[in-house]
């Protein structure tokens, strides 16, 4: 698995955090900005919608009168059914240039703001059409069966030395009409060293090995897990190296996990540990995050920011755990195993 596929050999600047009083600052501007920008579009979306009104009800008008004067006084049918089709044709295409600018500020919302939000949000870098690649997720086991994935909004960065990489994603089945199987945020860490022994999986969906059960789930053996936390007892764990797993799956790993659960509204999210240095979390969640908001409503996004910035904390959350817990905890079985 090469670590293109995981993460874009682009994404190498280290993401660092950042104080809320320092992040507001930022956001404060970002939303000036943003606001500034918005008014432009609606002033340009306003004044084509004038124009479009004024010229299709002229266009229409003469339209109505021409098919009148052709079926009424010339008896000519074909020439009445042509002259309303042209008087059809205007007001369809300034429709189409007034509804461009909707088009023209949410692009511009992807393309500007959003790459600065990621960059005041720690020194991520966005993406607004790329994710995780589909071999990388086809790898982890706990996807559900699908027929199509598309991923968009994506953010890349390094933090501590391990590549971090999430976008929303989704996976539909094979009726476009019907609704997705899979609606939210994927997310890879890439661990520079192998502190990952054998393919574990940790779900707080307990539908989930029915519901998604594979040939890699079908070669795990599920595992008990004693917790401090009452909520910690949430997750289900499965692995093929049981011994490893009981060792990776600390007290704090759980808790990290419950609480990024949490902060997705509860979401039953779903781990996967695998290739020796791969994280892969599946966290089903219905909001757009990183959508414009309405082109007639005042930019009013420093809460969605903050909440932005706890979602993505609580991911290098999870990081942190493997740069200070896992380790200690190695150096303590080698210990015990040397007595």
């Amino acid at each position: 698995m090469k670590a293109a596929d995981a993460v874009a050999a682009s994404a190498r600047e280290e993401i660092a955090r950042t104080r809320d009083e320092d992040f507001s600052a930022r956001i404060e501007m970002l939303i000036r900005d943003a606001e500034d920008s918005r008014l432009s579009y609606m002033k340009r979306h306003r004044m084509r919608g004038n124009i479009t009104l004024g010229f299709g009800l002229i266009s229409m008008t003469m339209g109505a009168m021409g098919f009148g004067w052709f079926l009424l006084m010339r008896m000519d049918i074909i020439s009445a059914v042509l002259s309303m089709l042209a008087a059809i044709v205007l007001p369809a295409i300034l429709h189409v240039w007034h509804a461009s600018v909707i088009r023209d500020y949410q692009k511009n919302y992807k393309t500007t703001f959003l790459p600065r939000l990621a960059k005041a949000l720690g020194g991520f870098q966005f993406h607004p059409n790329r994710g995780i690649g589909k071999n990388i997720i086809s790898r982890t086991g706990i996807l559900p069966k699908y027929h199509s994935y598309s991923a968009e909004d994506c953010f890349m960065g390094s933090y501590k030395g391990v590549k971090v990489l999430f976008s929303e994603a989704r996976l539909m089945p094979k009726r476009k009409s019907a609704e997705p199987i899979f609606d939210g945020i994927f997310v890879l860490l890439e661990i520079p060293t192998s502190v990952i022994e054998g393919h574990t999986i940790l779900t707080a969906d307990r539908r989930a090995v029915k519901k998604w059960a594979s040939t890699r789930w079908k070669k795990l053996s599920p595992l008990s897990l004693s917790t401090e936390g009452k909520d910690w007892g949430k997750f289900s764990a499965f692995s093929d190296n049981p011994e490893s797993a009981k060792l990776l799956i600390g007290d704090r790993l759980l808790k990290e996990l419950s609480e990024a659960s949490e902060i997705f509204d509860n979401a039953p999210l779903s781990a996967a540990f695998f290739k020796e240095k791969f994280i892969f979390l599946m966290i089903p969640y219905s909001g757009d995050m990183f959508e414009a908001s309405n082109i007639h409503l005042p930019v009013a996004t420093k809460q969605h920011a903050l909440q932005c910035k706890r979602e993505i904390e609580q991911i290098l959350e999870i990081i942190d755990v493997f740069d200070l817990y896992q380790p200690a905890d190695m150096a303590k079985k080698k210990d015990n195993d040397v007595e």
